[in-house]
């Protein structure tokens, strides 16, 4: 399962990207910000499959903003390797592609939210799936 990837000279870009301005939230109000996210890998040619990760963030309660930002990219495979992975979610999870959809979701998100009432949002530049 090593040799799946066959390149590894990809290029992300944003998919989608969903922001809505909440409420103002309450004085000394005490604000978590949840974030996950969520992943799913189509084949776009025998070659090739479409990795996209969105990064999901809600805040509770619901107050500031509320953001999710798809990011996606063209991986170019063995194809004889990728038919033997069981389930190509969980491999690209751990795998290179994950950390670097990961780090520029996280480079943008923080980008995004500068200007907001709690400055750049600074998201792990990990995968955060939901246990």
């Amino acid at each position: 399962m090593a040799n799946v990837i066959r390149n590894m000279n990809f290029k992300p870009i944003i998919e989608k990207l969903e922001y809505e301005r909440l409420a103002e939230p309450q004085p000394s109000t005490t604000i978590n910000m949840r974030v996950w996210d969520e992943m799913k890998v189509e084949r776009l040619r025998s070659d090739a499959v479409k990795v996209i990760l969105k990064r999901n963030v809600q805040p509770e309660p619901a107050c500031i903003f509320s953001i999710a930002l798809s990011m996606g990219v063209e991986v170019i495979i063995n194809t004889a390797e990728y038919e033997g992975i069981e389930d190509p979610v969980e491999f690209f999870k751990t795998s290179p592609v994950a950390r670097v959809l990961a780090s520029n979701i996280a480079t943008v998100l923080a980008g995004l939210t500068v200007h907001s009432q709690i400055g750049p949002m600074i998201t792990a530049p990990v995968v955060q799936f939901p246990q």
